[in-house]
C-alpha cells in the first residue's frame, strides 16, 4: 500500500541550529526558512542559513536501527546565503567504486556570486554571474539520468547555464590543484574558468518572475513549425523549411501568470555595428599614440564577462489576478506544476502549452514529481527500461495544513493522502550522478535514490513508497497488486532466518492476495529459496494455491496443475529423505494425488506399511569377491593411492538448500516422473548425489526408500543414476564389504519403485538394467565401476530368485550373462588404469622419456578407441620410463622359455632367438618391478600385449613425438630402433611406409627442395624459414633418415621370406575400427626401386650437409630425374613408369662428388702423438666415411677401385704416407695411381728446396732432369710445408713393388713414368743422405 517512510534523521537538532547560529527563542520552525540540498545518492545533506553552511553525511546508528545526518563540516561564508544545491560527482573511469566519488555544493549568493565548495568545505571556484540574488539553483538530468547535467542559475531578470561537460571537469582539476597545495608539491591553486563557456538568457515582455524552469530542447516537426511561421507573418511569409532548435525556459510570475520563452542554440549573432566597433577598436589600439589623435589612456573596459542573449517570449497564460509562486517540472520534462498566490496547483502540459489539471485549496503548496517503474528494482536496467512502463505522480505538500495529496498524472484521480507535520519543507531532486565521462557507462539508470523527500522541522526525512499498480487497471492492475505484494513478501523474508507466528501469519495473508499464475509461481520460487526460513511456510503456500484453483470452477491448466504437483512431491521426497517432519504434507499430497489420479493411499502417505526383507540375501557372489579382493590388493600400491589423491575430487559440500535440490529437477515437463535435469553442470550433479546418498545411508531402515519414490514419482533410475555418480566420487579407501552390502540393499529397494526395474523376463534382456549398463560403462573409473556392476548383478539375481515361482530359471541367464560379461571386461581394464598409474626409473641404457597426458582409463575409452587402444595405453606407459625395445621383446622371448619344461629343446630350436635373450636378460631383471606389472597386463591381455604390437606402437609414440618438436632428433632415433626390433617382417615394413608417408616425406622433400637450392648446408635463418629448425638439426635429420632409408630398403628385400601372420586381439571390442598393427600389416605400396632411388639421394644430399660441400644443384647434377616425383611414387599404390637407368653423363660430375667427399673425409684424421718418427694418426671416422662412399659409388655403379685410388692420393696430398702405405696393398691397377702421385712427389721436392738451409748444394744435388721439372711446376699450397722424404721414399718403393707384383700382359704403366719414379727415389736418398 501507500505509506510514508522514514528513511533519516538529523540527529540533534538543536546541534544544527547551534551551528547554523540559530538561537532556540527564534522560530521552532527555523528549517523550513533554511536552504537546503540532499545529494542524489542520498547521504549527503548541505543546509544553509544567512551566512552559515552545514554538511550532514550519513551513518548508521544501532540503539536506533536507522541512519542519522551528522554534521561533517560546518563555516561562515563571505556572503548571505540565497540557495544551495549538493550535486554527487561520477566516478572517472579508472576509480573502482560503484557510487559518487565525491560531493559539490554549489552556493548561490546574494550578490549574484555562485560558488563550488568541496564535501570538507573547501572552495574550488568562484564565479560572479550577475548583481541581482541568486533565487535558485537546479540541475535537471532527464527521465532516464541521460540528459546533459548543466547547471541552472536563476536571478530574478535571467537564468544562467553553466555547461556540465566543461565545469566538472575544472572542478576535478581545482580539487587535484588543491590537493597539490596542501601537500606542499604546488605554491598556488589558482584555476582559469575562461573556459566554462556561461551562458546568460535575460527574460523580455514579462513584468515580474518568481521563479523559473530550463525545460530543455523543444524539438518541433516541420508542420507544427510552419503552422506557427504562417499564423505570425500570414499566408504569404517566407520562412525556413527546418524548424530552428530551441530551448525552452517556463517562467512563473506576473503579466503573464505563466510565459514561455526561447532561446535559440548555437548562440546569437551579435549586432553588425557590435562588430564594427569591436573591430575599429581593435585597428585603433594597434597604431602609435599620435597617429590616432589622441595620447589619453584607454577607457577602462565596462562591458560583462559573460554576454547576454535575450530570450523570446513567444507566448504564455495570462490570468491579471494570478501570481505565480513557483514552477517544478517532471522527470520527463513533459509536465511542469505551477503554484499561485490564489492557493491553486495547475499542471502544465508544456510540449503543447496548456492547462491540463487545476487543484484548489493548496495555499503556499509546495509540489514534487515522483516517477515510477513497473520493475522489481527502482533503477532498472538502461538495456531494459524502454520496455518498462512508467507512471508519474504529483506529490502536493500543504505547510500551513499539513497534508500530503498525491495524484496520478495520467487521469489526475488522488491516489492518497497523508496528514504530516506543518511547515516542513519538501525537496525535489532532478538529477543523478554528474560529471560522468565520455568512456562512462551507467548500467541502471542514473536517477536519484530518493525523488522527493519531506524534512519535518524536527529533522526527520521521509520518503513515500507509491505502488506502480495504482497507475494500472484491470489485468494489469491486478499483476502491479501481485508484484508489489511479492517484494514485500520478499523484504520480509529477507530480514532473519526465523520468523514470528505473527510474521508468518501475515505472509499467508498476503499470500493469499496474489491472483495471478506467474506471481504464484514467482512467489513460491522466493518461498523455495527461503525455505530454511521457515518449511512450513512454503506448504502452506502451495496448500493455498492448490485451494485457490479448486475453487475456481474452471478447470486447472494442465501446465500449472504440473508445476505445482512436481513442487509438493519433490518437497515430499526432500523431507522424507532427510527425516524431516511430513505430517503437515499429508492432506495436501493427498489432493494432489487425487487431482492427478495417482493410486496411493493416506496409508502409503504416512507410510504405516512394513516391509519383511529377512529372506533376503545382500551379499557378493563368491567369484565377484574374490576378484574384488585380488584389485583392492593391487590398489593399495603407492603410486596409484597417491594418483587417486592428486587427480579425484570429492563432493564434500551438499544439497544443504531445498532450493539447489529443486533447481536439478525439470518442473515444467509432463511426464509420470519427475526426473534430473539433463544439462546440470558436474559440480552440481556431485553434491546432488552426495546429499541424497549420504541421506539415505543415515535411514534406519533402507526399505523406505521404495516409499519414498513412489509416493514422490520421483524417477528411480535418477536415483539409481545419483548414487552411482557419488560412488565414483568416493576415495577407495571408504569401499568395504559392509559398504557394497549396504549398496546391493539401496539399489534394490531403489529398482523396488519400478516395475519396468523388477520386472525380468526369462531369457529376455531388460532394457531398464541395459541403460544402467549403459550409464556404467560411461563412468571414469573402471575399478569403481565393477564394484556398481557386482552389486547389480546381485539385484538383478535377487530379483530373479524372487520372481522366480516354477524354479524355472536356469544357473546363468541372460541378465546374468550380461552383467558377467560387463563384471570381466571392468576387471581386466580396472588392472590395466591401475598399472598404468605405475611409474619407476628404468635401470641401464634407456631411451628417451616422453611425457604425456594423463589419460582416464575406462571401459568408454577403450571401447571407443578400438582393438588397438590396449597396446596403444602400454606403449604409452613404456615411452614414459624409456623402456627400450629390446627389453620388452626379452622379456616375451623369457616368458616363453620359462613356460617350456626342457630348457635343451627350445635353445635348439632357434639358438638366434636364444642368444637375443641371454643378451638381453640383464635389461629385465635390472627392472623387476616395470616387468612384474608388464607380465601382470600379458595374462590379463595375452593378444594385444605381443611385443610386436608393443613395439610398433611405441615407434609411432616416438615418431609423433619427433614431429611436435623436430629439433628432438633423438626421437626420430628412436624411431628407427624400435623398427629394428619388430619381428614381424610385413608387420615393420608396414610400419616403414606408414612412418615415412605420414612423418618424414614431406620434412625430407623440404630438404632436398632447400639443399638443392642453396647447393651447400643452409643457413639457420633459411632453414627456420623453410623447415622450421636449425642447420644442425637439418644435418641431424638427414643423418637419421638416411638411416631409416636403408632400413626400409633392406626390409623390403627380406620381406619376400617370411609368410604373413594373421593379427588377433581380445574380444572385448564387437566392432572398431583396425588398429596400427593390422593396418601397418595390410600395407603393401612399397616400390623397391624407387626406395632405392630415395635411400641415394637421402646419401647425397647427407655427405654434402655434413662435410658442408658447396655442390651447384646437386639433385639436378647428378641425377637425371625429377625427385619430386620418386618421392611421391616410392611408397604410393599408384604406380608409374621411371626410368631406373642413369645417362652416361652422371659418371662425371657422381665421380667429381665422390672425390670432394673422400677429401673432405681424409681432412677429419687426426694426429694421436707429435713424434715425427713413428706418427700415430686416429683414421676411424676416416674409414667409416671411406666405407659409406664406397657404399655410394656401389648404388651409383662406379668402381670402388676409383674410391681407393682417390682415397689414396688424398692421404699421400696430405702427408699421411704411412696409412697410404698400408691400403696400397688392396689396389688392382697400382700404375693409375703413379702420375698423380708423382706430381704430388714433385710438389714436395719443391716444399724441400723452399726449406733447404743450403739450396745451391741442394740443386748440385738434383738430376737435370728432376730439377727442370721442379722448376716447371707451380706451388700447390696445400703441400705440407715440411714434407717427410724418408716416408716419401719408402711409399714410392711400395708403389713400384705393388705394380710389378700385379703387373700383367694388359698393364699400361707408362715406363718414363716408372723410370722416373726410380729417379726420385734415388734423389730421396741423397737428400736424406746429405741432410739437405
Amino acid at each position: 500500500m501507500c505509506n510514508v517512510e522514514q528513511i533519516a534523521d538529523c540527529g540533534d537538532i538543536l546541534s544544527l541550529g547551534r551551528a547554523l547560529f540559530i538561537t532556540e527563542k527564534d522560530d521552532p520552525a527555523w528549517l523550513s526558512q533554511c536552504t537546503v540540498s540532499l545529494s542524489s545518492c542520498g547521504n549527503f545533506l548541505a543546509v544553509g542559513y544567512k551566512y552559515r553552511i552545514c554538511f550532514l553525511t550519513t551513518q548508521w546508528i544501532n540503539s536506533i536501527e536507522s541512519n542519522s545526518y551528522l554534521i561533517s563540516w560546518s563555516g561562515t561564508l563571505a556572503s548571505e546565503i540565497t540557495s544551495v544545491l549538493a550535486v554527487s560527482l561520477c566516478p572517472t573511469q579508472l576509480s573502482t567504486q560503484s557510487g559518487p566519488d565525491w560531493f559539490c555544493v554549489i552556493v548561490g549568493f546574494v550578490n549574484g556570486t555562485v560558488g563550488f565548495y568541496t564535501n570538507t568545505g573547501h572552495l574550488l571556484l568562484l564565479e560572479k554571474l550577475d548583481d541581482k540574488p541568486v533565487i535558485k539553483l537546479s540541475c535537471h538530468t532527464g527521465t532516464y539520468g541521460t540528459m546533459p547535467d548543466d547547471i541552472h542559475v536563476l536571478f530574478c531578470h535571467c537564468v544562467c547555464v553553466i555547461p556540465g561537460t566543461t565545469l566538472f571537469q575544472t572542478l576535478r582539476n581545482a580539487k587535484a590543484h588543491q590537493a597539490k597545495v596542501y601537500a606542499g608539491i604546488q605554491e598556488d591553486s589558482a584555476i582559469d574558468s575562461k573556459n566554462l563557456n556561461i551562458r546568460k538568457w535575460t527574460f523580455s515582455d514579462q513584468e515580474s518572475i518568481s521563479d523559473a524552469a530550463v525545460v530543455g530542447l523543444e524539438l518541433k516537426n516541420t508542420y507544427d513549425h510552419l503552422l506557427a511561421a504562417s499564423t505570425y507573418g500570414g499566408y504569404g511569409i517566407w520562412y525556413r523549411s527546418v524548424p530552428p532548435v530551441n530551448t525552452l525556459v517556463s517562467a512563473t510570475g506576473q503579466s503573464p501568470y505563466l510565459g514561455f520563452h526561447y532561446a535559440i542554440e548555437g548562440g546569437t549573432t551579435p549586432p553588425l555595428q557590435d562588430v564594427a566597433r569591436a573591430v575599429a577598436n581593435k585597428i585603433k589600439s594597434a597604431l602609435p599614440g599620435w597617429l590616432g589623435g589622441s595620447i589619453e589612456a584607454a577607457a577602462p573596459n565596462t562591458e560583462p564577462l559573460i554576454r547576454a542573449e535575450s530570450l523570446i517570449m513567444r507566448n504564455g497564460i495570462s490570468d491579471p489576478l494570478r501570481c505565480g509562486t513557483s514552477v517544478i517540472v517532471s522527470p520527463d520534462r513533459r509536465l511542469a506544476a505551477i503554484t499561485d498566490n490564489l492557493g491553486r496547483v495547475s499542471v502544465l502540459d508544456v510540449n503543447k502549452g496548456y492547462l491540463i489539471r487545476l487543484f484548489k485549496g493548496y495555499r503556499d503548496a509546495q509540489c514534487a514529481f515522483i516517477q515510477l517503474f513497473d520493475s522489481d528494482t527502482k533503477k532498472p536496467q538502461i538495456s531494459l527500461v524502454k520496455d518498462i512502463k512508467r507512471a508519474i505522480f504529483l506529490i502536493i505538500y500543504n505547510p500551513k495544513k499539513g497534508l500530503i495529496d498525491i495524484r496520478l498524472m495520467q487521469r489526475g484521480n488522488r491516489v492518497a493522502v497523508f496528514t504530516a507535520t506543518k511547515n516542513g519543507k519538501l525537496l525535489y531532486n532532478t538529477c543523478g550522478l554528474v560529471g560522468a565521462e565520455k568512456n562512462y557507462t551507467h548500467k541502471k539508470l542514473n536517477l536519484p535514490e530518493f525523488q522527493c523527500v519531506l524534512i519535518d522541522p524536527d529533522g526527520k526525512l521521509k520518503t513515500f513508497n507509491i505502488p506502480f499498480y495504482y497507475s494500472l487497471e484491470g489485468v494489469q492492475l491486478q499483476r502491479s497488486k501481485d508484484l508489489y505484494t511479492l517484494r514485500g513478501i520478499r523484504e520480509v523474508l529477507k530480514k532473519g532466518t526465523r520468523l514470528e507466528k505473527e510474521t508468518l501469519n501475515d505472509v499467508l495473508k498476503n499470500i493469499s492476495y496474489l491472483e495471478t499464475y506467474e506471481c504464484k509461481k514467482h512467489c513460491t520460487d522466493i518461498l523455495i529459496k527461503h525455505y530454511e526460513t521457515s518449511s512450513n511456510l512454503l506448504v502452506a503456500c502451495l496448500e493455498i494455491f492448490w485451494d485457490s484453483y479448486n475453487k475456481d470452477d474452471c478447470a486447472m491448466d494442465q501446465n500449472i496443475k504440473y508445476y505445482f504437483t512436481t513442487i509438493v512431491l519433490a518437497a515430499l521426497f526432500y523431507r522424507h529423505i532427510h527425516a524431516e517432519d511430513t505430517n503437515d504434507m499429508q492432506s495436501l499430497a493427498l489432493k494432489v494425488y487425487k487431482a492427478n489420479d495417482i493410486l496411493i493411499s493416506s496409508d502409503d502417505v504416512a507410510y504405516l506399511h512394513t516391509v519383511d526383507d529377512t529372506d533376503l540375501n545382500f551379499h557378493l557372489l563368491e567369484d565377484d569377491n574374490c576378484v574384488l579382493e585380488r584389485l583392492f590388493i593391487l590398489a593399495q600400491e603407492k603410486e596409484y593411492k597417491e594418483y587417486q589423491h592428486t587427480k579425484v575430487t570429492f563432493a564434500d559440500k551438499q544439497c544443504s538448500t531445498f532450493k539447489e535440490f529443486n533447481s536439478n529437477f525439470y518442473f515444467n515437463e509432463q511426464s509420470n516422473y519427475i526426473s534430473l535435469k539433463a544439462d546440470i553442470s558436474d559440480e552440481k550433479i556431485s553434491y546432488l548425489a552426495s546429499d541424497i546418498f549420504k541421506s539415505i545411508l543415515k535411514l534406519n531402515s533402507m526399505h523406505k526408500i521404495t516409499k519414498f519414490i513412489k509416493v514422490s514419482l520421483i524417477d528411480p533410475k535418477d536415483i539409481f543414476k545419483l548414487v552411482i555418480t557419488h560412488l565414483m566420487n568416493m576415495p577407495l579407501e571408504d569401499f568395504s564389504i559392509d559398504l557394497i552390502e549396504k549398496l546391493i540393499q539401496i539399489f534394490y529397494y531403489t529398482c523396488c519403485a519400478s516395475n519396468e526395474a523388477t520386472s525380468i523376463n526369462y531369457n529376455e534382456i531388460s532394457l531398464w538394467w541395459e541403460s544402467i549398463r549403459t550409464v556404467i560403462i560411461n563412468m571414469t573409473c573402471p575399478l569403481r565401476s565393477m564394484i556398481i556392476a557386482m552389486a547389480c548383478k546381485v539385484v538383478v539375481k535377487t530379483l530373479e530368485t524372487k520372481n522366480d515361482k516354477d524354479d524355472a530359471w536356469e544357473s546363468v541367464t541372460a541378465e546374468n550373462a550380461k552383467w558377467g560379461i560387463l563384471i570381466g571386461k571392468l576387471e581386466d581394464i580396472s588392472i590395466l588404469s591401475i598399472i598404468l598409474i605405475f611409474k619407476d626409473s628404468y635401470q641401464g641404457n634407456a631411451m628417451m622419456k616422453l611425457q604425456h597426458d594423463d589419460i582416464n582409463v575406462n571401459f568408454k575409452y577403450i571401447y571407443s578407441r578400438g582393438k588397438g587402444s590396449v597396446t596403444e595405453l602400454i606403449a604409452k606407459w613404456l615411452c614414459s620410463m624409456g623402456v627400450p625395445p629390446e627389453a620388452v621383446v626379452a622379456n616375451e622371448i623369457m616368458e616363453a622359455y620359462d613356460a617350456v619344461q626342457d630348457d635343451s629343446n627350445a635353445c635348439d630350436e632357434d639358438q638366434g632367438i636364444y642368444i637375443f635373450m641371454e643378451n638381453n636378460r640383464h635389461c629385465v631383471d635390472k627392472n623387476p618391478k616395470i616387468f612384474k606389472w608388464l607380465s601382470l597386463l600379458r595374462r590379463q591381455f595375452p593378444l594385444s600385449t605381443k611385443s610386436d604390437y608393443i613395439v610398433a606402437n611405441m615407434c609411432w609414440e616416438y615418431a609423433v613425438e619427433w614431429q611436435r618438436c623436430m629439433s628432438k632428433y633423438e626421437a626420430l632415433a628412436a624411431v628407427v630402433h624400435c623398427l629394428e626390433n619388430i619381428n614381424n617382417v610385413h608387420l615393420r615394413l608396414g610400419i616403414f611406409s606408414i612412418t615415412w608417408c605420414t612423418y618424414i616425406k614431406q620434412i625430407f622433400d623440404g630438404c632436398c627442395r632447400l639443399v638443392n637450392k642453396i647447393g651447400k648446408l643452409p643457413k639457420d635463418n633459411l632453414c627456420l624459414q623453410d623447415l622450421n629448425f636449425t642447420s644442425d638439426n637439418l644435418t641431424k635429420f638427414l643423418q637419421v633418415a638416411t638411416t631409416f632409408l636403408e632400413k626400409f630398403c633392406y626390409c623390403c628385400v627380406s620381406v619376400s621370406d617370411q609368410e604373413k601372420v594373421t593379427i588377433h586381439f581380445e574380444k572385448i571390442w564387437d566392432e572398431s575400427l583396425p588398429s596400427l598393427v593390422e593396418v601397418a600389416q595390410d600395407t603393401n605400396n612399397v616400390n623397391y626401386d624407387l626406395l632405392h632411388i630415395v635411400y641415394q639421394i637421402s646419401c647425397t644430399i647427407y655427405y654434402l650437409c655434413h662435410f658442408n660441400l658447396k655442390v651447384s644443384k646437386p639433385l639436378d647434377t647428378l641425377y637425371d630425374i625429377d625427385y619430386h616425383s620418386v618421392l611421391e611414387a616410392a611408397v604410393s599404390t599408384t604406380k608409374r613408369e621411371v626410368n631406373l637407368k642413369p645417362s652416361e653423363k652422371l659418371l662425371s660430375p657422381r665421380m667429381k662428388y665422390l672425390t670432394k667427399l673422400i677429401r673432405a673425409a681424409i681432412e677429419t684424421i687426426t694426429c694421436v702423438n707429435g713424434d715425427d718418427i713413428n706418427k700415430m694418426y686416429n683414421d676411424d671416422e676416416c674409414s667409416k666415411w671411406i666405407e659409406n662412399i664406397s657404399s655410394l659409388a656401389d648404388l651409383w655403379g662406379i668402381n670402388n677401385n676409383l674410391v681407393r685410388r682417390q682415397h689414396i692420393i688424398g692421404l699421400y696430398h696430405l702427408g699421411y704416407d704411412c696409412l697410404a702405405e698400408n691400403i696400397v696393398t688392396v689396389i688392382n691397377e697400382p700404375e693409375l695411381l703413379l702420375p698423380p702421385l708423382l706430381a704430388i712427389t714433385i710438389q714436395r721436392f719443391k716444399r724441400s728446396l723452399e726449406h733447404s738451409n743450403n739450396q745451391p748444394e741442394w740443386i748440385v744435388s738434383m738430376p737435370p732432369q728432376v730439377y727442370k721439372r721442379i722448376q716447371n711446376t707451380p706451388l700447390d699450397s696445400s703441400i705440407p710445408s715440411h714434407p717427410s722424404l724418408k716416408s716419401t721414399r719408402s711409399f714410392l718403393q711400395k708403389l713400384l713393388i705393388e705394380i710389378d707384383k700385379k703387373a700383367t700382359n694388359t698393364n699400361n704403366a707408362d715406363p718414363q713414368d716408372l723410370k722416373f719414379a726410380k729417379l726420385l727415389i734415388d734423389s730421396c736418398e741423397i737428400l736424406l743422405r746429405k741432410v739437405l
